[in-house]
């Protein structure tokens, strides 16, 4: 190997640098909190821009906005000063967003902004002798539907235009008390939900915003309540699980609409609770979690008919897999599991056995986990947090293959980044991160500056990490055969070390003894200019 010199490969690296991602593919947007952590969270997109709740110490826990950028961020209004209006359920309907928030005069009630403190207000004090507490914010043709307490009337169904005089209840469905609307979704043009009167019990509603067009579907249990929830639309078909008498399981459910449309779909586990859960559509075909009894909790699948409706792989005989964080990548299942050999890893399903099988076995050391978390779709790929068992939990990318699959960004290089709550907005990915000094706050992915071309295999092991004297790169593909320079750079992007590789060099061995202590990193350029980075610890 040739020493090529510093002098002579300084300027056109140092060149290179935003685009390799040295420390930069994720970015810091704003330290809101510099002394111990904002903790952004509720991150929700509305007309391309980022709105969220955080805490800046001044304000307390206040709506946040940003568009990237560290100017860009910045607090929507102090709603409750000196005390923190603690802002819950951003939802944007038609150009607005809702949210439930506390002034500290009116309670806990329904508020409504357009991005600008001037645009920021109370809907209505719906409660004036408390709060409303609004729940289960849901869009329908354009306007806002939840439930909430007047403190006359329960918990009711309401709606809201963003205006005083366009809130108004829908319907007193349990008079006298309380019918409790939960699971509130949007399905063809109409709103259905879980309400409880004192004659049906908790069953299946549904309303067209009217008062008139609010009545129950069907009473599925009628010796008590059937408990509809985990609602999921899927080839026009509304699923959810139920139950259809007393004794009797939790089952899959599926509705048209219309009470003779609406029926068990399969009874899964005849001795007791399949237990449907995180229903989830993917190209026509839902997808969820259930147990028939005997396979432990595994992966099926359901076209709205008994025949239809099976379990896709017994992933883990008898025990179970325990999928979890299903998530929809370009027409293909996404999700994490465990096989027994494995800890809890990221899968792919495309609805067959076969075609049901592990990406990559993130965190290798025997069955520990990595588990795959926060499984969000950005730039045609997929992106989520995991753990490898090295580098704790970080952000992690795959494109659904095991060589691309890999470690997006070490947020926290000497600790867990903690990556949560991903959200794309502005073709941004935002998430909470921490680097270990600025404690939580808000994170970026800035693909013009990650890592270029996911082709370039980006496996390969140094060694021995933390490394004394020489550290050694064993690529793997005949990677060596393609790799043209190899360099170090410290932290803060400044290059140390150079050097131009021979072909057909299977071992590359660098001697760093002269290094001082402390993290570096490794950028392999092949001869069509894409990259890819290590990390390594000088002792």
């Amino acid at each position: 190997m040739r020493n090529l010199g510093i002098r002579n490969l300084c300027i056109p690296l140092l060149t290179l640098i935003p685009s390799l991602g040295i420390g930069q593919a994720a970015v810091l947007v704003k330290n809101i909190h510099p002394s111990g952590g904002s903790y952004p969270e509720e991150l929700t997109d509305m007309n391309n821009m980022l709105y969220f709740r955080a805490n800046d110490l001044t304000h307390g826990v206040e709506l946040w906005r940003s568009d990237g950028t560290n100017e860009g961020t910045q607090l929507v209004l102090d709603i409750n000063p000196g005390g923190g209006s603690g802002p819950e359920l951003l939802t944007s309907v038609n150009g607005l967003l809702y949210f439930r928030a506390n002034d500290g005069v009116h309670g806990e009630e329904l508020w409504v902004s357009d991005g600008t403190a001037e645009g920021t207000n109370l809907v209505l004090d719906i409660n004036p002798s408390g709060s409303s507490a609004p729940s289960f914010l849901t869009e329908m043709n354009g306007v806002l539907f939840f439930a909430a307490n007047d403190g006359e009337h329960g918990v009711e169904l309401w709606r809201s235009d963003g205006t005083s005089a366009g809130t108004q209840m829908v319907l007193d469905i349990q008079a006298p008390g309380t019918s409790e609307p939960m699971f509130l979704i949007n399905y063809d043009d109409a709103l259905y939900f879980s309400a409880l009167d004192s004659v049906n019990g908790r069953e299946l509603w549904t309303s067209d915003g009217t008062q008139a067009g609010t009545q129950i579907l069907l009473d599925m249990n009628p010796q008590g309540s059937s408990d509809p929830k985990n609602f999921e639309v899927s080839n026009g078909i509304l699923f959810f699980q139920a139950r259809e008498a007393p004794g009797s399981g939790i089952e899959l459910w599926s509705s048209n609409g219309t009470s003779d449309g609406t029926a068990l779909v399969k009874d899964i586990n005849q001795n007791g609770n399949s237990a449907p859960e995180e229903l989830t559509d993917v190209g026509g075909i839902l997808f969820f979690r259930a147990t028939d009894g005997e396979s432990g909790v595994e992966l099926w699948k359901s076209d709205g008919t008994s025949n239809g409706t099976v379990m896709v792989k017994d992933i883990n005989a008898s025990v179970g897999s325990n999928p979890q964080e299903l998530a929809d990548f370009d027409g293909t299942l996404f999700f994490s599991a465990t096989d027994g050999l494995v800890g809890h890893e990221l899968w792919r399903s495309d609805g067959t056995e076969s075609g049901t099988v592990l990406v990559k076995d993130i965190n290798p050391m025997g069955s520990s986990n990595s588990t795959p978390q926060f499984l969000t779709v950005y730039d045609n790929a997929l992106y989520f947090r995991s753990t490898d068992g090295v580098n704790g939990m970080e952000l992690w990318v795959s494109d659904g293959s095991e060589a691309g699959t890999y470690l997006a960004a070490d947020i926290n290089p000497v600790g867990s980044g903690d990556p949560q709550f991903l959200t794309v907005s502005e073709n941004i990915l935002f998430f909470q991160g921490n680097n270990g000094s600025s404690g939580h706050e808000l994170w970026k992915l800035d693909m013009t500056n990650a890592v270029n071309d996911l082709a370039f295999e980006d496996q390969f092991a140094v060694y021995p990490n933390p490394v004394s004297d020489i550290v050694n790169i064993r690529p793997t593909n005949d990677l060596g055969d393609r790799v043209h320079d190899v360099s170090i750079f410290d932290q803060v992007g400044r290059i140390i070390l150079a050097y131009r590789t021979p072909l057909h060099k299977e071992t590359i061995s660098l001697d760093v003894k002269d290094l001082s202590e402390g993290l570096y990193f490794i950028i392999l350029l092949d001869r069509r200019g894409r990259s890819n980075i290590k990390k390594f610890l000088k002792l």
